[in-house]
């Protein structure tokens, strides 16, 4: 069965071709800068698929600004206010920039085809992949067709350049900074166990192994939303079983803690603590306001461009994590050094 025409993408044209999807892309933008030869061979597979680049994507590729893409798949939980925060100094630093900057949301179970990454041609300079999937199809064919892209946190595939917060890092800081005197459990209420989590509750573990900690450690993957937190806590906690401090990784899903530690009659802090990750802009409002993990998202949106730019232009770059904070509120009382 043939494709129908619409259907191939500028990166198909390079791989028949032989050429790179730049060089086909000076072709059909009718370049002086290609050579007679590479031209003919190119023009003669466009006219034996009957290819018909995109007008919107052919305008674009002749403005002098960089084209970037912003991926984002969409969870069971979405949007969540930290991604927005983040969104919003990624888009602002854009502008600041000159960048011009695409958003798209793909589903999970959406095939490659409707994404953006696969009809964009060579309009689109570079790709920010925002949640990561294992075997992501997204990245598979940024990489086979040669796209400079980044992902947004330590993803599963190591070849692939990211920017993340500092996970490992961040909470084996906060550990550094508990008054051990006052806490003998700890729980770790945590998403899917992908690296970013894993990461997080590594740098707790580690922590309590190097310090010969008697501190014990407790941790639950799988609480991916609010209503997982709270009906995990509801039905786990009493007034006389409870640990004397919980980390909740995300301060929306700490909403979940509060209520069912209210049900319960469990008083924060008096009888237990709770630490957040992502000081999203209204933990501070929680009753009582919020312990919580900061990151640095100016910082993140910066290196986040930084290195796909210097990507785009064909320099080496390496991954980056950037440091987290701890903002200390209400919730802990006086656990915290």
């Amino acid at each position: 069965m043939k494709r129908k025409k619409n259907s191939y993408t500028i990166y198909d044209i390079a791989k028949i071709s032989g050429f790179s999807p730049k060089t086909v892309s000076r072709v059909i933008n009718s370049e002086e800068s290609v050579k007679a030869e590479t031209r003919e061979k190119i023009e003669e597979v466009i006219c034996r698929l009957s290819y018909s680049p995109n007008v919107y994507a052919k305008n674009l590729s002749k403005k002098t600004v960089t084209n970037i893409l912003i991926s984002i798949k969409k969870r069971d939980a979405f949007p969540l206010i930290w991604f927005q925060t983040l969104l919003d100094k990624l888009l602002i630093s854009c502008k600041e920039i000159g960048i011009n900057a695409i958003v798209e949301y793909y589903n999970s179970d959406d095939d490659i085809v409707e994404s953006i990454i696969h009809t964009s041609g060579s309009f689109i300079d570079g790709v920010i992949v925002f949640y990561e999937d294992e075997n992501d199809l997204r990245l598979d064919y940024l990489k086979k067709n040669q796209v400079p892209c980044i992902v947004f946190g330590k993803g599963f595939q190591k070849d692939v350049l990211y920017v993340s917060n500092d996970d490992y890092g961040a909470l084996y800081h906060l550990m550094d900074k508990l008054s051990l005197s006052k806490i003998k459990t700890m729980w770790l209420l945590m998403g899917g166990k992908n690296s970013v989590n894993m990461e997080r509750v590594r740098g707790a573990e580690e922590w309590v192994e190097q310090h010969s900690s008697e501190v014990e450690l407790e941790t639950i993957y799988g609480l991916s939303t609010i209503e997982s937190v709270y009906s995990y806590s509801y039905n786990h906690l009493t007034n006389d079983h409870h640990p004397d401090v919980i980390f909740v990784s995300g301060d929306e899903k700490v909403q979940g803690l509060i209520k069912a530690c209210q049900e319960k009659n469990i008083d924060i802090p008096n009888d237990i603590s709770i630490i957040g990750f992502d000081n999203i802009p209204i933990s501070q409002y929680y009753t009582p306001s919020l312990t919580t993990i900061a990151p640095d998202y100016v910082e993140l949106s910066k290196q986040i461009l930084t290195c796909l730019i210097k990507k785009i232009n064909g320099l080496t770059v390496g991954s980056v994590e950037v440091s987290t904070s701890l903002i200390i509120r209400q919730s802990t009382k006086d656990l915290l050094k």
